[in-house]
Formats: structure tokens, sequence, C-alpha cells
């Protein structure tokens, strides 16, 4: 019997919880992973974290490093001793060894999705995670200005970005890809980026020497992973083991958007394995 590589889910605020990484080193942190160490995954963890209003953690570092996308509400961030407000949209990258602390001074919960790679050692594991009481708070926080080239792993995301969809070959066409952290944004052990196919469209079968996981931002689609179909919607999310077989069908009229990561960063060449191109010597051989 065939080992699934591959993981389906809904997103479900019923299931946060507050991470035992933290402990009693955050106030209104919760957690929901998609996949982690408890899961086939060994290359990251992905997932939504929530921050109550008026909750807040202390200086944190990591032994990995770890990747912010807002989906809703506000949150400050306090790294490389300066204060950022982060609003929807917002991606902000936290390198390994680098300390940081977030607190939540509005009325209402903070959301947003979380990408960690190299994946989090389990609770009572080796030690990759440490705190240092609290944060100096008293500076102004300021929005991020992504004109200022002393910015540096702050981003934004917004749809008129995206470029126009594109055609890369005949397993590959009808999307439009916008990257968000990469090796030049200053992520060195996976990328994250938006994928949108706003009218049909095509990924066929393919797989990995990487993991990938995904949540849909907007709009539905079909997908086949692993020879089980599925349809996912906004709130949904995948992951797709290396090796695993998997391929996208977005319907004509019904759009989708979604958040993607790797991890590790692909390698420089044989990242995507088409299966129908491979699958063509078979025709040649047999000529």
């Amino acid at each position: 019997m065939q080992r699934l590589k591959h993981k389906v889910g809904t997103w479900n605020a019923a299931a946060l919880a507050p991470p035992p990484i933290f402990a009693s080193h955050a106030r209104g942190l919760r957690s929901a992973p998609f996949v982690n160490d408890a899961d086939e995954t060994v290359h990251m963890a992905y997932g939504i974290t929530r921050l109550e209003a008026g909750g807040d953690t202390d200086l944190t570092t990591h032994a990995f490093e770890k990747a912010l996308f807002m989906i809703d509400g506000d949150v400050e961030l306090f790294r490389d001793g300066r204060i950022h407000a982060l609003v929807a949209g917002d991606t902000a990258l936290i390198p390994a060894g680098v300390e940081y602390a977030l607190r939540n001074r509005n009325g209402s919960a903070a959301d947003w999705v979380e990408m960690a790679a190299p994946q989090p050692k389990a609770p009572g594991g080796w030690q990759d995670t440490w705190f240092a009481g609290r944060a100096d708070w008293t500076q102004q926080a300021a929005a991020p200005d992504h004109r200022d080239p002393r910015t540096r792993m702050l981003g934004h995301f917004d749809p008129a970005m995206l470029p126009p969809s594109a055609t890369i070959h005949s397993d590959l066409h009808g999307f439009a890809m916008k990257f968000l952290m990469d090796r030049d944004f200053g992520a060195v052990h996976f990328n994250m980026f938006v994928i949108d196919f706003a009218d049909g469209g095509l990924c066929n079968h393919h797989d990995h020497p990487f993991e990938e996981a995904y949540f849909i931002l907007d709009g539905a689609v079909d997908i086949v992973f692993d020879g089980i179909d599925y349809t996912l919607k906004k709130g949904d999310y995948a992951w797709t083991g290396v090796g695993s077989q998997h391929a996208f069908f977005p319907k004509p009229g019904q759009p989708v958007r979604w958040l993607e990561v790797q991890a590790p960063q692909p390698p420089a060449q044989g990242g995507m394995r088409w299966y129908a191109q491979w699958d063509y010597i078979n025709t040649v051989l047999r000529a």
C-alpha cells in the first residue's frame, strides 16, 4: 500500500492553543499548526498564529528562521532595535539567531501565517529557542518604509503586484507568481510566494526534491495529490512531501490565489520533475 506523502485540511480557529515552546514567555499567543514535527514533514513548521488583543511575547531567539505573513489585524514587531507596525499583507523575516518580540496593542486579535525552517524541535527535545525577558517598547512603532533600502527583511503583498499570467510550457501555464521571500530577500532555508490563477490554467503532475505547503487565500482549486482528488477553497491548507506527485487544475471562471512555501530552497536545476515529459521516454523506447 502506498504511503501518502501529503496532508490536506481546513484552518479552524478552534484548533488554536498556546504553543508549548513559549510556555510562560508569551501572553495571549496561540497557534494552530498545519504541519510540524508530528507529521511526515521534516523540513518545516507551517500554520496560523494569533496574538490576542493586549498580548505580547518576551524577547525570543530561535535556532531556525521564521517568517510572518499577516492576514488579519495589526501587530508590532521588535527586531533589530526597532519597532515595526505590521498590518494585513505585510511580511517579516526573523533570521536564526536574531532576537525579536511581538505585541498587540489593538482591540482585536492579529492573525498571521507562520513558517519556520529548519523544523523546530518538539518540546522536550534539543533546545532551539531561548528567552531574554521583556522587550523595551518605549520606542514609537512605525510602518515599514519599503522605499528605504535600510528596511531589510520586511515586505508587503498587494494583488496589484502580481505580474501578468505566464505560460512556461505545456504543463504549466495561465498563472502569475509573486515572490515574497527568497535568498535575495534574506531567507536561506525556504522560499515564500503567492500563486494566482485568474481564470483556468494548468499546473500538471510533478514532484520535487523538497517539501511544499499551501494556504488558500481566495477562491478554490481542484487538485490531485498522490492520485487522490481534492478541492481546496479559501481557508484550506495542504502539504506535499519530497517525491509526492501533485497537480493543480484551476477551473475557468473560478480564480484562486494561495500562499506557498518551499523548504529547503530548490536546487539550481531539476527542482520540478514533470511526469508527462519523463513519461515521453516510454513512447520513445517502445517505438
